[in-house]
């Protein structure tokens, strides 16, 4: 029986200070090491029994992947922990569906412990951190060797626990545009209890024109393989007059267009009717933000 409260398996610990280093001993390792950022999935697995990896190579002690920047939009270091987004007063304000989002991340010791790019490579469908910088439109930026690319958040999610970064590929950054005039945004999040992963959750991003949603988009986690951009309900308010029967249509498109499935969290059914609800409550949120 695996004991979940110690790590059984040996392993070596490396610990680079510079990204360059930290490069150098994966390309030694290969398939047998992986980088750890805050650790809250990595060391929770390992003490699970479902990784093995013989070496870790923790980056914590990489000062060039530690920042946060905010001047024409947001440079986030993949460090950047949970914590420091949520006591962030501009982000606060003007990226509050990523502040929400932060907030609504489990305990304060995950929130001091958990940094935004761990989980984004976690690529958990469920991943907290990933509706709103989805809806902002965020880039990542990655390094393998000596090559660097920019890499579309949207397109960064290929499955459960997948994404298009290999073994050797190390994210250095995010990336987060600066809002346009008259933007609202709202994250909502459903869970079992207020410390656990969302059943379902919804980040909206709204630009408005008086009566008007000039555009939208709207995202949604834990409903899909991957966090879930429901573009078809977005063209239903794009450009439309903002009102109570149109929000309530793109609602039922949103759920519509969904594919959860039924785990220990809950049912696929319960996750279609709730998602009709949430998405509702947050579109009216980031609408009302926007004016």
């Amino acid at each position: 029986m695996i004991n979940s409260h110690i790590l059984s398996q040996p392993f070596e610990l490396i610990e680079p200070h510079t990204i360059e280093e930290a490069m150098k001993w994966m390309a030694n390792y290969g398939g047998k090491a992986k980088f750890m950022a805050g650790g809250t999935d990595l060391l929770v697995r390992m003490k699970m029994g479902k990784v093995f990896p013989e070496v870790i190579i923790n980056l914590t002690k990489i000062p060039a992947l530690r920042y946060l920047i905010i001047e024409h939009g947001l440079r986030i270091g993949v460090l950047t922990t949970f914590r420091q987004i949520e006591k962030n007063e501009l982000i606060q304000k003007q990226y509050t569906a990523l502040y929400e989002a932060a907030r609504a991340v489990t305990s304060t010791q995950i929130k001091i412990m958990g940094t935004l790019g761990g989980n984004l490579c976690h690529g958990s469908p469920a991943a907290d951190s990933a509706p709103p910088l989805i809806a902002f439109g965020a880039v990542v930026k990655a390094f393998k060797g000596d090559q660097e690319r920019n890499i579309p958040l949207e397109n960064f999610f290929t499955g459960p626990r997948q994404t298009v970064l290999k073994q050797e590929d190390l994210m250095a950054e995010i990336q987060v545009p600066e809002p346009k005039a008259r933007t609202g945004s709202a994250f909502v999040k459903l869970g079992r209890v207020s410390a656990d992963l969302a059943k379902v959750s919804v980040a909206v991003v709204i630009e408005r024109e008086q009566d008007v949603c000039k555009d939208c988009k709207i995202v949604m986690g834990s409903v899909a393989a991957i966090p879930y951009r429901a573009k078809v309900a977005e063209a239903i308010l794009k450009g439309k007059k903002f009102t109570e029967g149109l929000v309530e249509k793109a609602c039922l498109q949103a759920s519509e267009e969904i594919k959860p499935i039924t785990d220990l969290r809950s049912t696929a059914g319960y996750r279609k009717e709730v998602s009709k609800i949430l998405v509702r409550d947050t579109i009216g949120l980031a609408w009302k933000r926007a004016g």
